[in-house]
C-alpha cells in the first residue's frame, strides 16, 4: 500500500512551480548540477497545427491534462488535504501551460472545458 505524505505533496507543488517556469524553455533542474538525482524534466510534444483549430486544441488539452495529472500525482487513498494539493498542482500547471501556448483556440477550449 502506498501513501503520500504532506511533505511529498508539498514537493510536488514546488516541482509544479519549477515545471511552470521552464515548460517551454527547456528542462527545469532542481539543485546544483552535481545533484543529478534531483533533476526534473517535463516534456510535452505537440504540432503547431494543433494550436489553430478548436477540435485539434481539444485533443491537445486532453493529452496535456493526462500528462499533467501523471506529473502531479494522486491516489484514491489520499486525504482531503492531499487531494487539494494535487488539485492545486493540476490547476496551476494547466493554467500556466495554456498561457505558454499563446493560442486563442487552446485558451478557448480550456475555458469551455472548465465551465462544463
Amino acid at each position: 500500500m502506498t501513501t503520500i505524505s504532506t511533505t511529498n505533496l508539498i514537493a510536488v507543488a514546488v516541482i509544479g512551480g519549477a515545471f511552470a517556469a521552464g515548460f517551454f524553455s527547456g528542462p527545469a533542474l532542481a539543485g546544483e548540477p552535481e545533484q543529478d538525482a534531483g533533476a526534473f524534466e517535463f516534456r510535452f510534444n505537440y504540432e503547431p497545427a494543433e494550436l489553430n483549430s478548436m477540435p485539434k486544441a481539444q485533443k491537445l488539452l486532453t493529452r496535456l491534462e493526462r500528462r499533467v495529472r501523471a506529473h502531479c500525482g494522486g491516489d484514491l487513498k489520499m486525504s482531503l488535504a492531499e487531494r487539494e494539493l494535487v488539485s492545486a498542482c493540476i490547476n496551476q500547471t494547466m493554467q500556466q501551460a495554456i498561457s505558454k501556448f499563446g493560442s486563442d483556440a487552446v485558451a478557448q477550449a480550456y475555458r469551455l472545458r472548465a465551465t462544463g
